[in-house]
């Protein structure tokens, strides 16, 4: 029989990996090239030289483009939160796992 007052050392928790979504570099590119493409067939529909067709056509990529910007500028905020995100989580690991001296102090109540 065991010793009720003997510590046993708990196995470390094995976090699985999470897929945060699409990355910052990928949202930014979104974005960009969307913002160009408003911009560009925007300026194109106002300006109004080009046949009905094609002012129709660049309505609609402008329309489509805005969507997409949207899209983009809604992910590049969520990959910012989840990478601001995983730093502080893998912070709090490295400082739960001093030992010593440097160790995490208990909060005082």
């Amino acid at each position: 029989m065991t010793e009720p007052s003997a510590t046993v050392e708990q196995p470390h928790e094995i976090h699985p990996h999470v897929d945060h979504g699409m990355s910052i570099g990928k949202a930014t590119v979104i974005t960009i090239v969307s913002v160009i493409l408003v911009y560009a067939s925007t300026y194109e529909v106002i300006k109004g030289t080009l046949s009905t067709g094609m002012t129709r056509l660049l309505a609609v990529v402008s329309l489509l483009s805005l969507v997409a910007m949207v899209y983009g500028l809604i992910e590049l905020a969520l990959a910012v939160i989840a990478t601001s995100t995983e730093r502080r989580r893998r912070a709090r690991e490295v400082t739960e796992r001093r030992k010593g001296a440097r160790a995490r102090k208990p909060t005082p109540l």
